[in-house]
């Protein structure tokens, strides 16, 4: 009997933001890449077309992305606009902290 396909889950991070760059904290802020951020973006891109070895235009089933334009960006420049890259909110929701910091 044939085993069934593989999957994998591939998880990333947007690439760098001015704010990283200042050692401040960006949380949900929209925060746009820097040029850094961009070159981060494509050399990942490069770096997972090499990982798969089906080159570059194999695509990913899904991309799931936060709506933020940072992760929606680096997901385009590593290439995968071709996929669908789908917003995710959930991405960016956080638990309220117990006790009274919530809002």
């Amino acid at each position: 009997m044939p085993l069934p396909p593989t999957q994998e889950l591939w998880l990333g991070r947007h690439g760098q933001t001015e704010w990283a760059r200042l050692g401040r904290h960006t949380g949900r802020t929209d925060i746009a890449l820097t040029e850094d951020g961009r070159d981060q973006a494509r050399a990942v891109g490069r770096l997972l077309s090499e990982r798969r070895g089906d080159g570059p235009d194999a695509p990913f089933a899904l991309v799931l992305s936060s709506p933020l334009g940072r992760a929606a960006s680096t997901a385009a420049l590593a290439g995968f606009d071709g996929a669908t890259i789908e917003p995710e909110p959930m991405i960016t929701m956080r638990p309220p902290l117990p006790g009274p910091f919530c809002i």
